[in-house]
């Protein structure tokens, strides 16, 4: 990030320079978040970065960029923050991780995506989807379907449809729950496909999904999961999820389920019961 941070710290300079009273900052410091890093503190440093908002300050640029690949999610993100309020800045450091993305390692992709996703860098939606076919980590993966999630644009569907197939459960968990956060989602069917998915974990927000979209083709699988999957999640959430298909057919399902051993299970299916048609 030599490089990078090289050409930031010039632009910083510049807007220093112009800067008025005003956008000096709300009592921020470069000095104030050097010492939170320090600490090892993720909630001090988040702070003294978020009271540096309108802070301009050429030492806080080379900081704040540090911490774009930092080990913590929570660091990464209101790093990326930072720079969102930064338009030059944000755009130089976006062309940079774009590059990760086709040619970078793991941490280097996660740390990437983190930064593309929060900055909501619609651009590098294709970018992503060329990533998260290439030989990467879960952690990478993950990376990848949250930074979709956070901009929820429908350009980002393919790339949920790859994730929904991976190896690793919780990409496979995580990308059919943001399938259901897509601007305008309306398809149910992909997530329809995980609901017999070996996962417990993936099971249940399938059925969530499928549930908040009204995919009435999840019906019977969902049915089938209500009265006899082995965890009281999943057969909540399915219970949840016919109740938001309101389907007649359902009622069986829903009634025995209303009998369940899991209370949550219960209480779930009986509220369901009173919304069929």
């Amino acid at each position: 990030m030599k490089t990078i941070s090289t050409q930031l710290s010039v632009v910083a300079l510049a807007l220093c320079a112009a800067a008025t009273p005003a956008l000096a900052g709300k009592g921020g410091s470069a000095d104030a978040i050097r010492q939170a890093y320090r600490s090892g503190s993720t909630d001090a440093t988040v702070a003294e970065v978020e009271r540096a908002e309108h802070l301009i300050c050429e030492d806080c640029v080379q900081l704040v960029t540090n911490m774009t690949e930092d080990s913590r999610y929570a660091i990464r993100e209101v790093a990326a923050w930072w720079f969102a309020k930064r338009p030059a800045m944000q755009k130089q450091l976006a062309e940079l991780f774009v590059a990760d993305l086709a040619s970078g390692g793991s941490v280097k992709v996660r740390n990437a995506a983190d930064f593309l996703g929060r900055t909501v860098t619609f651009t590098a939606l294709p970018s992503l989807k060329a990533a998260i076919q290439r030989d990467v980590d879960a952690e990478a993966k993950l990376a990848i379907v949250r930074a979709v999630d956070y901009m929820g644009h429908r350009d980002g569907a393919p790339i949920l449809q790859f994730a929904m197939a991976d190896r690793d459960a919780g990409v496979r968990a995580s990308a059919v729950r943001a399938w259901r956060d897509l601007r305008n989602q309306s398809e149910a069917a992909p997530a329809v496909a995980l609901l017999t998915d070996a996962s417990a974990d993936v099971r249940a927000e399938a059925a969530t999904t499928v549930g908040g979209l009204r995919g009435a083709a999840g019906r019977e699988a969902l049915d089938r999961l209500v009265v006899s999957d082995p965890s009281p999640i999943v057969r909540r959430n399915a219970a949840w999820a016919l109740g938001q298909l309101g389907l007649a057919a359902s009622r069986d399902a829903l009634a025995r389920a209303s009998t369940d051993e899991s209370g949550l299970v219960r209480m779930t299916a009986r509220a369901s019961l009173g919304k069929l048609h």
